[in-house]
């Protein structure tokens, strides 16, 4: 009789557990089901108050609609952020909505608000890292400049994703020192500060120039030949002779860094140094040169482009193979290749101009 009264016991535990674990999940359900109409709700005032303030008939009528976007909005930065978007979408769907009535509600929102002021600043001095990196990110794209003490303390931070974060805000603003400062604090992490040097020279605002002399200073060798490749691409006069130097010396990493960078100007009077390096050792070296050569007009530079086509190396053959179909070539040259001997030269190149026509 008593195990039966415990056994009881224990199924009304039971029912009772699972009952009350449905009530908290319809409860649930309620509260999710709350929001999303919620949200849905100020999503289409907000779309209304737009739609109101770009086809506003009158200025008066103009300056009411923007008067009740502003106090939607409020000091809610959620809600800030749908009114963006919503003003975002009239800009990709309203044929008839001029654009710069779009930027001028923009700028209208933000100084009647002042969101970096009553949203963004709050935000900064939360706690959460999360919503400290958003703030950062969004005080630059705002200009907030008078916050800039501020997002350099967190650039600071421990947090990796905090520090990211605020540190790309002050290179959104063009703060040398502090964006090299930073990418100071992750030079040992070679894989990471490879690809954030890359992205911050990328995003940079202020003089690339002043920011890789900087770096230069201090930093480390792997550092130095990330940042000459980073800067390949931009072409910084300034930084030639260094290029040049690094080009004929005896630092294979460095040597790379240089040839590639060098290889980029495509200028005349390097090619005796390109053509000295597309003979080199190092096949990475070769593959480097030779694509700064297919970029000059000269026959020496066309000869050396089609001798690397049976170059040893699959990548320097088919580097040479892109470079060469891009070259002011004779259809001789070209078939003379194609019906040579060499058959690395003539598969490289098939498939270059099978890829160019598929």
């Amino acid at each position: 009789m008593k195990m039966e009264l415990i056994s009881v016991i224990a199924l009304l535990l039971c029912l009772l557990a699972i009952g009350i674990e449905y009530i908290l999940h319809y409860r649930l359900a309620e509260l999710q089901d709350e929001h999303t109409t919620r949200v849905e709700n100020i999503r289409q005032r907000l779309s209304i108050h737009v739609e109101g303030v770009l086809y506003a008939p009158t200025e008066s009528s103009r300056d009411a609609e923007i008067d009740a976007l502003a106090e939607e909005i409020g000091e809610d930065f959620e809600v800030y952020e749908m009114a963006m978007q919503a003003i975002r979408e009239h800009k990709g769907s309203a044929i008839d909505a001029d654009e710069q009535a779009l930027e001028n509600l923009v700028e209208r929102i933000n100084e009647r608000i002042k969101p970096a002021e009553t949203i963004y600043a709050p935000m900064l001095s939360s706690g959460d890292i999360y919503h400290q990196g958003y703030a950062c990110r969004r005080m630059a794209e705002l200009e907030a400049t008078e916050y800039t003490d501020e997002i350099r303390e967190l650039a600071d931070s421990k947090s990796r994703d905090l520090a990211y974060n605020a540190a790309m805000a002050l290179c959104h603003m063009g703060e040398t020192d502090d964006v090299a400062r930073y990418l100071m604090s992750i030079e040992n992490d070679r894989l990471y500060s490879a690809r954030i040097i890359n992205e911050f020279f990328a995003q940079f605002t202020g003089s690339r120039q002043e920011l890789a002399e900087k770096l230069f200073e201090e930093c480390n060798p792997y550092m130095r030949c990330t940042i000459i490749k980073t800067l390949a691409g931009y072409k910084i006069e300034a930084f030639r002779p260094m290029y040049i130097e690094g080009a004929g010396g005896d630092d294979g990493q460095l040597k790379i860094a240089c040839v590639k960078a060098l290889a980029a100007f495509g200028r005349p009077e390097d090619e005796q140094l390109l053509q000295m390096a597309a003979n080199d050792k190092n096949w990475v070296i070769r593959a480097a040169a030779i694509r700064g050569l297919s970029l000059l007009k000269t026959t020496t530079a066309l000869n050396a482009v089609k001798n690397a086509l049976s170059d040893k190396e699959w990548w320097v053959r088919q580097t040479a193979a892109q470079s060469f179909a891009h070259m002011d070539i004779s259809p001789g040259d070209l078939e003379e290749i194609l019906g040579g001997y060499d058959r690395f030269a003539a598969d490289a190149m098939k498939a270059v101009l099978y890829k160019s026509y598929v």
